[in-house]
This record gives C-alpha cells, structure tokens and sequence, in this order.
C-alpha cells in the first residue's frame, strides 16, 4: 500500500483518492470496458451496510462530492467531504472498493449508463483521438482498440458480467503494490496516517504467486504519423522506457509544466495557436506528450523541435534524479485544488506502476539512444483560431465596470498585493491571438478564458495583468458565431447564470480601469465578417433537456438553493438513471446571483417529450416533500464551500458581479434561517418562483416552455 499525504490548514473540506493500478489495459480481451463497469458499479452498487444506499447517495447526504475515472493502468475513486466526516467517508469508500455488492439489477442498469455515455462521446475531438492513438498500437497489443465499452462489447448476458467483474476485483483490486490512497487535508499528519494505515487493513493481503505489475509496449512499427479527419492538431508521443522511477517520472512533469507556461513559444510557427504538455496523457499513459493545436507547421520545423525535446528527454530519464521535494505544489493557475490533487495522485499510482514494472528492456520504436517520438495527426477543434478577416465597425459599446478589491483578500490574504483584470463580451466568442495565454504564462501572468452560452470572459491575473489584458485585447477577435464543447447537456446548463447584456470590466486598480475599458470597448466594436471554421462535429441524434426554478435572488433564496441542491442530487440521479432508465447524464447544478436558480438536467437520445414528462413527475416529487428534507437548517453554512486558491477566489468574486451580486454567497455570512423561515419561504416557491423547461437537440436547436 503507498500513502501520500498533504496538510493544507485553510481547507474546510478533504480531498481523497483511492487510486487502484487496474485499468483498460488490464481487461480481458473480449470484454473492452469491463474496467469502466467495474468503477460504475462500485459507486453505484448498495452499500454492504445499507442496501438502499450507494456511495453517491452517501456523500450527498453528508454535503460532500464523489466521482471515479478509469483510465489505461489505473482506476480511481476520489471525493471531497466536510472534514469532520473525513474518517468516516474514508473508511465508507474504501470498504466499498475492497468488499463490493455486485448486484445484477446495478450491473444491468450501469451497462446501459455506459451506452448512453458512449453514444453520447463517440463523435467527439477526445474520442477521434483515442481512436487515433489506437492505430499507433501494435496491432495485437489490447490498446489497438477503443476499451470505453458499450451495450455491443459488454453483452446482456448479466451472469457473465457479475462473473467477469468479481474475477477481476479478485485478481487486481486485493494484489500487493496496487493499492494507492492520496488525502489533502487540514488534519494533522499523524492522524491522517494512521487512518490510511486503517483504510489499508480493509484491502486482503497479496495472494501467493500474484501476478506482476506488467506493462507490455504497445508501440508498434506501424508509420510515424496517422490521420483521422483533417488535421487540426499534432501530437508528438514519445514512448517511456519499460521502467522509470517515481523520482524520473515527477521530474516529467516539471518538464511538461515548465513547458506549459511559455518555454516553447519562440521555437513554434505562427499557425500554431495552442499547445499542452503532459507527463501520462490520457489513452497513451506510459508516453512524454507534447500537442499542437493548429495548422500544422513544415516536417522540418516539427522534426527540429522533435529533435530539441528528444534530447532534453534522454537526459532526464537517463539518471536516477533523486526527489528532494517535501511539498507538493499544484500547477501554476490552478482554479480547483481537488482536482488538480485528484490528478496528482494518479500519476503517482501511475509512476509506482511503471517502477515496479518487470518488462526485460527499455523500449523505443528505433535504435537510437535518444527516445523518437511517434507523430500523431487528427482533429481537434479549432475554436480560438485567429483571424485576420475584415471587420464591421459597430457603435462603440457602453462597458459597465467595477474596481477594488470586493473582499477577495478575507479569503486569500496574497490577494490585498495582487493586480488583475477581468473582462466579459456578452453574446459573442473570445477570439484570442496564437499562444496568447502562454505568452502570458512566460511573463509570469496567469490567464484564464471561459467560453459561454451567453458570452466569454477572460482574466489575468499577475504583476502587469492590466497591460497583459490589453495586449489580448488588442491581438483578438470576437465572433457573434459561438461554438460550445462538451455534452449538449453541460452546454444547456450554462444558460442557468444571469450574465448582463453590456461589456464588463473589473480591475484590482483604478488608474487601470479606463485603459482596459477603452480596450475592451474597441474589441466590440470589431465583429469579424466571417465565422471561425471549426470542425462539425457529427452528434449521435440526442436532447437535452432541464428542468429551471428560478428566484428573484434574496439572500436567504440564494441559501436555500445551495441547501436544495446538495439534498436533491443523489435523489434526483436515482431516480433519472435506476427508477425512470433516462440515461448517462442526470445532475442538479445551481445558477448563484440575483436571479439565482436550480436546473435539473437529463440527455437522452430517445423520444424527447415522454423524456420531458418523465423530467417533470421527478422534479415535482422532489420538491412535494422538501418540507422534510430541509428541516436541517444547521448544515446550510456546511454545505457551501469557500475558494481553495487565490485565483478560485477572484473568478468565484469575477462571477457574482456579472450575475449580479456583490458579495459570493460563502462571504455573506450566515443567514438567519430557523425551521419556520423555511417552511415559509417553501409555500412561497409557487408565488416567487419561475418554473421552466428547456430543449436543446444535438442539431443546435433551444427552445424554451413555461
């Protein structure tokens, strides 16, 4: 068993991660997906001590949060809880992993999850590239093909399955050196280790003769680069020797970090717009990864960067780099430190993996002693693309601002010496230059850029952030043609915070203030003539569908929907998925400001409107017995969790005046809320509230229903 630990004194909440070194890669052959089943299952299934309640159920009862992720060699569990409940969750989850309920109605019912998820993602930019790094493997090796699962690969046949699932949590979930729990926390060292040495006993001992931790190569000789569609992005991957140490791989990710935040911008082609380093990429883990978002550049400018980066990394994995480091740091502009810690634990579950593997030798497509890499060419979309296009001069639009420091030094003290701007284009698509967030990077300002339903925003934050806004301004383009990523139903959900209609500027400083609103004024006036290409992307036929109640916005209605939607959502999942059979997605999100509102969504790609009906039956049996689920006004101020880094700070600040509201609902204070003020403002729901269902289908169609 490996323990890592990490104390952080102003966290409220834990962050755990129970990391299993099992994934795709490890399935039988026949039964692609039978790894992401195992992890459905184990979330979903009863608990040994309750057979009416699931972890999710359990968490959401406790005001805290579980998901789990499989990837190619290792399987996680991880959740964030108050920590008052942190030995309990712990020791829930971890006899959950270790002695699971298989049951045949949950089995069942997550196979079809899983098909409504791969029908769903199986015409996205992330799939085409799984799918493109497949036909890299050797064509025998197991990850020559796509291991998501669907209802094809995995069958009906229940018995199998329950059979097929309990043989491999035997063999991969109880072997010795495959078990890795990761927790963040503010409690003390001590007592966080001897509760991992607890969650330890819960897992059997190795069996004799387990078998080894091994990672067969997958890379074949098969051609240096393969194209699926039009090329839009490259990504080089350079192959890892059979065995790198923890110390080797954690220094693979400072190189990949040192390379995000600028180093290569010089060495690119201005075609490139983008790019992203990683150390264990997702669907190529035991690989150095480098990806260009772009046209791609001339062979020889790629091989002479291929060639620079080849050498930097045979020097590094050439010796034994001892690891002196005692504090684990999250990445330079870091918004969620879960996350970013959840990420973290896995490479080191995937590091100890490749340490202990047993392959013979190291391992390169060639026979020169610097690593090659593999080339891969596919799609991917193209959204920030720049363009030089003639633009259509509008009137020059009103900018509404705000400046000072709205109170975001009460929870991060760094901030009372910190400069930034933010900026927001209602209706339109932030178009920024070429490598613009890493030229920010380089200069040591952190830039952050969210496309929305309504509108874009972008922020920098850092010693000369204004300027740095300035400069973005001035290289970029707006769109009035706005693509989303992402499930129909995360794009139907951000149309549940208020945002206003005009351009909108906040600044740390005053003397700053009018420059930046010149700037961003001048931007809006500069509609480019033509829309961005992007790649279209061929949808499964499907609906997304979202249940609103809207409020007028009070403070004490802001608090009750942060109270309603911790108790709704494992309710509202259960029934969506296990009672009414809706699909992949079913989630209750929360729109904060004034208005504020609750959406209750669902994505199906059956007949919409029984869909809709079946939607309206759960939201309204919700909310007929909220009067005794929220009688607990006590854990109102428990279920809101305050920003864990400065820059969570300023963006959660950044959103609440754009929505309207000055102060984010963690810095109001507790509201004054007595059972009788509940039960009140409940009767009142059907006088102040606004009930309302929206449509959006994978065509691009929205309508709205009162």
């Amino acid at each position: 068993m490996q323990g890592v630990l990490a104390h952080a004194p102003h966290l409220t909440h834990a962050h755990v991660s129970i990391t299993i070194a099992a994934g795709y890669l490890d399935e039988p052959p026949a039964l692609p997906g039978l790894a992401h089943l195992l992890e459905h299952v184990l979330t979903t299934a009863p608990l040994t001590t309750s057979s009416n309640t699931s972890l999710l159920t359990w968490f959401a009862q406790r005001q805290g949060s579980l998901n789990a992720h499989t990837d190619d060699y290792v399987t996680d569990v991880h959740f964030s809880i108050p920590t008052d409940s942190l030995e309990a969750a712990a020791l829930t989850v971890a006899s959950q992993l270790a002695t699971p309920t298989l049951s045949s109605p949950t089995i069942r019912t997550e196979v079809a999850a899983i098909d409504a998820e791969w029908q769903a993602r199986q015409h996205s930019s992330a799939m085409q590239r799984l799918s493109a790094i497949a036909t890299l493997s050797d064509p025998q090796h197991i990850g020559a093909g796509c291991r998501h699962g669907n209802a094809q690969t995995l069958g009906h046949n229940i018995e199998l399955l329950h059979e097929a699932l309990t043989t491999f949590h035997r063999d991969h979930y109880h072997r010795g050196g495959r078990v890795n729990i990761a927790i963040i926390s503010p409690r003390a060292t001590e007592a966080v280790t001897r509760l991992i040495q607890r969650m330890a006993t819960l897992f059997n001992p190795r069996p004799p003769n387990a078998s080894a931790l091994a990672i067969t190569p997958r890379w074949g000789s098969l051609p240096r680069a393969k194209l699926v569609g039009t090329a839009h992005a490259v990504e080089l991957l350079w192959p890892l020797p059979s065995s790198v140490s923890r110390h080797q791989f954690n220094a693979l990710s400072d190189v990949a970090d040192s390379l995000n935040q600028g180093y290569l911008v010089d060495q690119l082609a201005d075609s490139i717009i983008d790019y992203h380093a990683t150390a264990a990429p997702t669907g190529a883990t035991d690989t150095f990864s480098l990806t260009l978002i772009g046209t791609a550049a001339a062979q020889e400018r790629l091989e002479v960067l291929a060639d620079s980066l080849s050498e930097r990394l045979a020097a590094l994995l050439a010796t034994a780099a001892i690891d002196h480091r005692t504090v684990w740091q999250p990445p330079v502009g870091t918004v969620q430190l879960a996350s970013a810690w959840f990420v973290y634990a896995r490479q080191q579950a995937l590091a100890r993996r490749l340490a202990a593997n047993t392959a013979a030798r190291p391992y390169f497509p060639t026979r020169d002693r610097r690593p090659t890499p593999l080339w891969l060419v596919y799609s991917a979309p193209t959204t920030f693309q720049h363009t030089d296009d003639a633009a259509q001069l509008a009137a020059t639009p009103k900018v509404q601002s705000w400046c000072g420091q709205y109170g975001v030094s009460d929870d991060f003290t760094s901030l009372a010496n910190t400069a930034w701007a933010a900026c927001f284009i209602p209706n339109a698509m932030f178009l920024p230059a070429p490598l613009a967030a890493k030229q920010c990077a380089r200069r040591g300002v952190v830039c952050q850029h969210m496309q929305l339903a309504q509108g874009s925003w972008v922020i920098t934050v850092g010693k000369g952030a204004a300027v740095a806004m300035q400069t973005l301004l001035k290289e970029a383009n707006v769109n009035t043609t706005i693509t989303l990523q992402g499930l129909l139903a995360q794009r139907l959900l951000q149309r549940l915070t208020p945002l206003p209609a005009t351009p909108a500027v906040w600044v740390s400083h005053a003397t700053d203030a009018d420059a930046v609103c010149h700037a961003l004024a001048d931007l809006a006036s500069r509609i480019a003539t033509r829309s961005v290409q992007t790649p279209s992307i061929n949808e499964s036929a499907s609906t997304a569908i979202m249940r609103t109640l809207s409020l007028p916005g009070t403070p004490t209605q802001r608090w009750l929907l942060a109270l309603v939607e911790q108790h709704h959502s494992a309710a509202f999942f259960k029934q969506a998925r296990y009672d009414h059979h809706l699909g992949y997605v079913a989630a209750v999100r929360r729109g904060d400001g004034t208005p504020c509102s609750l959406g209750y969504v669902v994505q199906t790609s059956e007949d919409a409107e029984p869909v809709g009906e079946k939607l309206l039956s759960i939201t309204h049996t919700l909310w007929k017995t909220a009067d005794d689920v929220l009688q607990a006004p006590n854990s109102l101020k428990r279920s809101l969790t305050p920003p864990e880094t400065p820059l969570a700070a300023l963006i959660i600040q950044w959103q609440s005046l754009l929505s309207g509201t000055d102060q984010p609902l963690h810095r109001l204070g507790q509201q004054s809320i007595d059972s009788q003020a509940l039960t009140d403002l409940l009767t009142q729901i059907n006088t102040h509230g606004h009930w309302q269902t929206h449509w959006l289908d994978s065509a691009g169609h929205y309508r709205v229903n009162d």
